[in-house]
């Protein structure tokens, strides 16, 4: 679907919940909403509107869909010479599908309707209500007892902004009346986050920040840096009069101030934002608006746009490559996509097979490593062998390369068999060593499980009956780490949470791939 942009002028806000309802015909992508210059007239100061601002956010996704991007341009309530279309021209108007007016024009504004589609050509006039402007419709609640600021600043992750993201930044902007810092954590700030290892890049980020400020208040200076400590420029810089928090930072604020007042610098006003609760939350999730609910819904969703069949693969069957850490879920995940209709392999239980008397790798795995490793039955003592290898890297190293060809060659045999034998068209192929065997490149496309170190340490000294120092140690011997997994990933999965939870992730990812490749399964 093309994506479409529309221009919403508005002067009746009370009435604001039924004017964003009536744009959801037009499938539009963005949605600015700006405000007509009798709102700016009629409201002692734009700070006024600040919890106009926030409940609309709120709501959007219930007036709108959560497909839209709604920004609402504080800017046009500044009363520093912008004129009634200044907005229009500056919300580059090649990409501006609709102007919507909450209002019936008149032959004034701009020569009416006719003299609006004269002037941007190609752009779709819609009156979306036929009363007249005469006097704003503002909403019941107005608060004019806040204040404005110089300098003001605020921090956060901001990882694919939301309506709670654009609420703190839009707040921020009101109070600001010449400069704005924000601070993008990084690096170590994001390791605690859930699920951080589908955060965007911080340049992302900051380049998400920045458009959205310059597209909702042109009139401010903006300075969005990454920042590696809770602190950033706050610590340093004199020239701050007011932050910005959420009631889930409050504490950061006075932190803040404690720093400044060692570091000889003034205390800083400090303003709080509640959170927004999230409307559309369900058991799993947190129960305010979040970038982690966000991230938690990207899981079982393709992460980037389907590749072409490799060409020295044939296209079908079509192989999907399943990676992931230890006790991180694969193998429950594995036997939902065979519940699907999909054929499984498991590298692991063909590296067991492999351990048998009689395989190929048998006597060469027992003279590599002794006859300690071998049963009274002439079995191979896994666990015994596994103490080996988990103690010396080089000795782990050892016994990879003896294994991962005869694995590969086993693999390839029985996705042969799963094909034509068993008509199975989509194969999970399952892998721990896959990225550092090099077998992605045999295969379609790569999805991962991941959970996080606490919890697969956790597992793991419960599934094993390890000490805990034994289940770190195996964890952190992995050959590839949450975040390569994820780097490599075209579809992520995370079995954190409930089994049905899990469930859902599988489902959604196995229906992308029944509609991309069109199977019937």
């Amino acid at each position: 679907m093309p994506s479409r942009t529309g221009l919403l002028t508005a002067v009746h806000l009370a009435n604001i919940a039924k004017t964003l309802s009536a744009t959801r015909p037009y499938a539009l992508s963005t949605l600015y909403l700006q405000f007509h210059p009798q709102v700016a007239a009629n409201v002692s100061c734009p700070l006024a509107l600040g919890r106009f601002v926030a409940s609309v956010y709120q709501s959007s996704v219930t007036w709108l869909g959560a497909e839209v991007d709604l920004r609402i341009v504080t800017g046009s309530l500044r009363s520093n010479g912008a004129s009634f279309e200044s907005f229009a021209n500056r919300a580059r108007p090649a990409t501006v599908d609709y102007l919507f007016y909450d209002y019936a024009l008149s032959s004034s504004t701009c020569g009416g309707e006719k003299g609006l589609a004269e002037r941007y050509p190609g752009v779709k006039v819609v009156e979306l209500d036929t009363v007249g402007v005469e006097q704003p419709k503002l909403p019941s609640e107005l608060d004019t007892s806040l204040q404005t600021y110089r300098n003001v600043v605020l921090g956060g992750t901001f990882d694919r902004l939301h309506a709670g993201h654009k609420v703190l930044l839009t707040q921020a902007v009101l109070r600001a009346t010449e400069r704005l810092v924000v601070g993008v954590t990084d690096g170590a700030m994001i390791k605690s986050k859930k699920l951080h290892e589908l955060i965007l890049p911080a340049t992302h980020r900051i380049n998400h920040v920045r458009e959205f400020l310059e597209d909702i208040d042109p009139f401010l200076r903006y300075e969005v840096v990454p920042i590696l400590d809770p602190f950033g420029p706050t610590a340093t810089d004199p020239n701050m009069d007011l932050i910005v928090v959420s009631t889930e930072t409050a504490r950061g604020g006075a932190k803040v101030n404690e720093l400044r007042e060692s570091n000889g610098l003034n205390r800083l006003e400090v303003y709080t934002i509640e959170l927004l609760d999230d409307e559309s939350t369900i058991e799993d999730k947190e129960d305010k608006i979040s970038s982690s609910n966000q991230r938690m819904d990207l899981l079982g969703t393709r992460l980037r746009p389907r590749k072409p069949a490799p060409a020295h693969i044939p296209a079908k069957p079509y192989i999907i490559g399943m990676i992931g850490g230890i006790a991180a879920g694969k193998s429950k995940m594995l036997e939902r996509f065979q519940n699907f209709g999909a054929g499984i392999i498991d590298c692991d239980k063909i590296g067991h097979e492999l351990y048998e008397p009689g395989e190929e790798c048998y006597q060469q795995v027992v003279s590599t490593f002794g006859q300690e490793i071998v049963n009274p039955d002439r079995t191979i003592n896994r666990k015994a062998l596994g103490g080996i290898v988990f103690a010396d890297q080089s000795k782990l190293d050892k016994l990879n390369e003896i294994m991962w060809k005869a694995i590969a060659k086993r693999a390839n045999e029985k996705i042969r068999i799963l094909h034509e034998q068993h008509g199975k068209e989509v194969i999970v192929m399952e892998a721990a060593v896959m990225l550092r065997a090099g077998w992605q490149n045999n295969c379609h496309e790569v999805w991962s499980c991941i959970v996080p170190r606490e919890e697969a340490i956790r597992r793991l000294m419960e599934r094993n009956q390890l000490e805990e120092k034994d289940a770190v140690r195996r964890v952190d011997m992995q050959p590839t780490s949450n975040e390569e997994m994820v780097q490599h990933s075209d579809i992520v999965f995370c079995t954190l949470w409930s089994y049905e939870y899990s469930q859902q992730q599988a489902e959604k990812a196995w229906a992308i791939v029944k509609r991309e490749l069109k199977l019937k399964l």
